[in-house]
């Protein structure tokens, strides 16, 4: 009897948030629950995600060496080694001795805006996209998928829906005075905006939460207190937190990041041009001022929000087209 296939999810080592990582564990989930065969391959023997709550089928690299039946799913962040294998050598080793494996291949681009890492002005560096042993990219947003059509004419996209949990990312209408906000991108504008508003008084009776170095479980926790969230990410494949945030009934301020602008929309979130830091700080103010005079109308938008992204973005709709993309590709 033949082995069946497995589709091996090859995922970076990080130990701290990134939610590609957790969306890369979910399809794992998913598609074991549907029959299929399927892990995480790590690097690092021993190592798994603990930063969020998961009993995830884990493999690692050193003991597992796919066949020709088999598929490996490559997140887009190693596209640079396949470009570039000099730049980083002891990486693009581990890179080749896996790649170079008769499984077969497909790109999961979570952000179409790292395509071209490890690319030069000169456009003689080979593309992974085109490699022949290259099947398909899997993306998460509009955005993204009409980045690669243009870019790599031909290739075969699946658009994949990020899954908003709205058992922990639930809807709290009974809000704190409290802002927070992700510094983990564009820290350099979250500073800016914020020293702004202290200056001018804006937060006297208002408190400030930074969410860096927090569990899932307490990202929503403070996300559900918080009256505003302040969105930071440029450029973004899709941008979790701002919906993350909107489910949980934050009045979201700040940059789409071009990945968000499917749910970006004017009557759910406030949207402010990307660096224009004295427009992202005068927003602010005026919906600290409408809070202050009318909050009833931002607990409408708040509501409405929710709804929208817990509808759009729901489990239902992640595992439909996980399981259209895979039935296709073994099909």
């Amino acid at each position: 009897m033949s082995k069946r296939p497995t589709i091996y999810y090859w995922c970076p080592d990080y130990s701290s948030a990134v939610g590609g990582v957790k969306v890369m564990y979910r399809h794992v989930d998913i598609l074991n629950r549907n029959g299929f065969n399927a892990c995480i391959l790590h690097r690092k023997k021993g190592f798994r995600c603990t930063w969020f709550e998961n009993s995830t089928r884990v493999s690692y690299i050193k003991k597992t060496r796919p066949v020709s039946s088999d598929f490996l799913v490559i997140p887009e962040v190693y596209g640079s080694l396949y470009a570039n294998p000099n730049e980083r050598p002891k990486a693009s080793r581990l890179f080749f001795e896996l790649f170079n494996t008769p499984a077969k291949k497909v790109i999961f681009n979570q952000n179409t805006y790292n395509t071209f890492s490890g690319h030069d002005f000169e456009g003689d560096r080979p593309h992974i996209y085109t490699d022949k042993d290259v099947l398909a990219a899997m993306v998460v947003s509009d955005d993204n998928r009409g980045y690669l059509e243009h870019a790599f004419d031909g290739i075969r996209i699946y658009r994949m829906h990020n899954t908003i949990n709205h058992d922990m990312f639930s809807f709290r209408s009974e809000k704190r005075p409290q802002i927070c906000f992700m510094p983990r991108k564009n820290a350099d504008h979250a500073l800016q905006v914020i020293n702004i508003l202290r200056n001018r008084g804006t937060f006297d009776d208002f408190g400030i939460i930074p969410i860096e170095g927090r569990s899932e479980i307490e990202t929503a926790s403070i996300m559900k207190e918080s009256l505003i969230f302040l969105s930071f990410g440029y450029p973004e494949g899709f941008s979790l937190p701002p919906a993350e945030a909107m489910a949980c009934g934050c009045i979201v301020i700040g940059y789409h990041g071009m990945g968000g602008r499917e749910y970006f929309k004017e009557e759910y979130c406030y949207t402010v041009e990307m660096g224009d830091i004295v427009s992202f700080a005068r927003t602010v103010e005026g919906v600290i001022a409408t809070y202050r005079d009318n909050p009833d109308t931002l607990k409408i938008k708040a509501e409405s929000a929710s709804a929208y992204v817990i509808k759009n973005y729901s489990m239902e709709r992640e595992e439909a087209d996980l399981l259209y993309c895979w039935n296709e590709l073994m099909g």
